[in-house]
């Protein structure tokens, strides 16, 4: 076939001069030699390439691209960019790596030989015809030697040195040559691609069955379905098979990094953009059985190097302070469109960060979405480093403080009655997952402020003193204050660990406040909040708690010795409930510890999971420790930080399904 192939390149060399440069590199009779000889070779392996001078392609043009629904899902894969966590995953089973090809994603189907139809990935479920296009991609078969149906799936990709030539000849704006090829498939009419040299290059066979219906021998794993589409004439994915059996981990991570450059010279050599490396347990069965998440099948993992880089213009850098004082800048930036959706705000996190990358009003930058969610800047091409950074807060006029936050520095407004400060702490005190207060938007807490009627915590369970003034003020009437002041009442019966997370305790979430809570109510000395208070102020070692390090245990003490006053007035105020198991309770999970991870199939959310976990005695912690007793997972073969330490501590690792049955003994 690479004879085929460098015929077909020799004859379009010579059709060109002839008919576009009046140049005859070679006699007729010689011409008419290579023809023949290709046109016999094409007979004799049943391979036809759709640039073959053969081959008369008809150009076509559609009206629109029409939605078809795939016959199998084309998902997303797993990423990761730790290659021990990628290395952990394949669990010493026989792999293949491949160059993760960055292009347009395409799934083609042949029957009986004939080429029938390609479709675009689009959202995994639905894609877009693009069948005329595939016609004029350069190497691929038009016909096949295979009398059945094939499904294969792959990569439509522009190599670099064509895409430089077309930016050259064409002029475009394409900044990419995946970008320059997902606009050139998408093309209503065919010439745009022909003229492009798009490539197909196979990285997967979904299904081989012969006439009879049966799948083809020799199919079953990744490498061997790689020799069979090879053998068709397809341009296969540069890949390697990696028997991945190693005594040491140290030396299976050795072998991997070999491999992967190894792949990473290939496409480079042929001029082929990858962005990571794809790894698929050899077995095709077995990587089957693993199944799927709604986003990507468990059969594979991408080890990324780096994610999508998008140039943009810094126009500002934006601050705002947050209920703990600190003043977090915000980049402003000329939209960009990244994995479909536009962004022009991306959070720089500290000062540190826009020292490092030496930012300046103007500068050309970029931008990713970490994880594919997140924007991020991740680079300056400029580095005019002339920002000047606030001296002042944007909200209060106070001078801020600059203060080194392990590691980082970050801008603090040490002002406690910084409007900012306060509206965002009340905020945060009256939302769902804290006092659940209805009625009182970040908008009308801003009016009750602004008009003198809180300053702090307590003064919300003071408002019904002031109900026809309340009545009087701007888009305030008598039944959203009647409302207003009900949900408040309400409010009053609550849980502790709902006290201690709307009170705002650095690094204090849900799970970690329930238990804080049940220490307090264990203290037995009356109102858990004042028992709380008194235990903090005398220093007391939280680190007894499940996850509890010495840096929250300190922080705990510290945040009541500097907010006391504010937290006290509380305790005549609120009518807090034991939310410890009652006496008849199933107690079956007393005294043991979960943490969750992951997507759940059985219980409608995490908060119903946590319930029935603390209904039962049991209790849930954040993350796992040497203290932690079940990881709750439907992923058991996850190569994630949970999964890790989980093993790393001899964590037992559950399913759902097996907690309910643990619950049901």
């Amino acid at each position: 076939m690479d004879h085929m192939k460098e015929l077909v390149d020799r004859l379009n060399q010579y059709r060109d001069a002839y008919y576009n440069q009046n140049e005859s590199p070679v006699s007729d009779q010689e011409y008419d030699r290579l023809f023949d000889e290709l046109a016999r070779l094409e007979r004799e392996t049943g391979i036809v390439y759709a640039n073959s001078p053969t081959a008369t392609v008809g150009y076509t043009a559609v009206s629109k691209l029409q939605k078809v629904p795939h016959n199998h899902p084309l998902l997303s894969l797993g990423k990761t960019t730790d290659i021990g966590e990628f290395a952990d995953y394949f669990q010493g089973k026989p792999l293949s790596l491949m160059g993760k090809m960055d292009g347009l994603t395409a799934s083609l189907l042949y029957r009986n030989g004939e080429l029938i139809s390609a479709e675009s990935r689009g959202n995994g479920e639905v894609g877009e015809d693009i069948t005329h296009n595939a016609r004029t991609f350069v190497n691929l078969p038009q016909r096949i030697p295979f009398a059945g149906e094939l499904i294969l799936d792959g990569e439509c990709v522009i190599d670099y040195p064509t895409f430089r030539e077309i930016i050259s000849r064409e002029n475009t704006e394409y900044k990419n040559p995946r970008n320059l090829v997902s606009g050139t498939v998408r093309q209503l009419d065919s010439r745009v691609a022909a003229r492009r040299n798009v490539r197909f290059i196979a990285w997967k066979l979904y299904s081989a069955r012969d006439e009879t219906g049966a799948p083809v021998a020799g199919t079953d794993t990744y490498s061997g379905s790689f020799a069979f589409l090879a053998g068709l004439g397809f341009e296969v994915v540069p890949n390697r098979y990696v028997e991945n059996r190693f005594e040491t981990r140290q030396e299976r991570l050795d072998c991997l990094n070999e491999a992967m450059e190894d792949l990473q010279q290939r496409c480079a050599a042929l001029g082929y953009p990858i962005d990571g490396i794809v790894g698929s347990f050899n077995d095709v069965a077995y990587g089957a059985n693993l199944g799927s998440t709604g986003h990507h099948p468990k059969h594979s993992l991408a080890f990324k190097f780096y994610q999508d880089r998008n140039e943009t213009v810094l126009r500002q850098i934006e601050w705002s302070t947050n209920r703990t004082g600190q003043v977090n800048p915000v980049a402003v930036f000329d939209p960009v469109e990244i994995d479909g959706t536009t962004v022009s705000r991306a959070s720089l996190n500290n000062v540190s960060i826009i020292k490092e990358l030496e930012l300046g009003l103007g500068d050309t930058i970029t931008v990713i979405k970490a994880n594919q969610i997140i924007p991020m800047v991740t680079d300056n091409l400029t580095r005019s480093a002339n920002y000047q950074f606030p001296t002042r807060c944007g909200s209060c006029g106070e001078p801020l403080e600059l203060r080194n936050d392990n590691g980082r520095e970050m801008l603090y407004c040490v002002n406690p009655r910084c409007p900012a400060i306060r509206l965002d702490q009340i905020t945060y005190f009256v939302s769902r997952d804290a006092m659940n207060i209805l009625g009182l938007s970040e908008e009308r807490l801003r009016l009750l402020i602004e008009n003198g009627f809180i300053r702090d915590f307590a003064d919300i369970y003071h408002l019904s003193e002031h109900r026809q003034e309340l009545e009087g003020l701007d888009r305030l009437g008598k039944d959203s204050v009647d409302n207003l002041l009900n949900s408040i009442e309400e409010s009053r019966d609550c849980r502790m660990s709902n006290v201690l997370t709307a009170i705002g305790i650095p690094n204090i979430g849900k799970n970690n406040a329930k238990l804080l809570a049940a220490r307090c109510f264990s203290a037995g000395t009356g109102n858990p909040l004042e028992a709380f208070l008194d235990m903090a102020l005398a220093d007391h070692d939280w680190t007894e708690l499940d996850g509890f390090g010495e840096i929250m245990s300190t922080g705990i003490n510290r945040f009541v010795r500097e907010n006391q006053e504010r937290i006290r007035p509380l305790i005549g105020l609120l009518r807090i409930a034991d939310e410890t198991p009652a006496e008849n309770a199933p107690l079956g999970l007393s005294g043991q510890s979960f943490c969750i991870t992951g997507k759940l199939n059985h219980f409608p959310n995490r908060d119903a999971l946590v319930e029935q976990i603390e209904k039962r005695g049991g209790k849930v912690v954040s993350g796992v420790s040497a203290k932690t007793d079940y990881l709750i997972t439907n992923d058991k073969s996850s190569g994630s930080s949970k999964n890790q330490k989980a093993a790393k501590f001899g964590t037992k690792i559950i399913s759902e399904e097996e907690f309910i049955a643990m619950c049901q003994d």
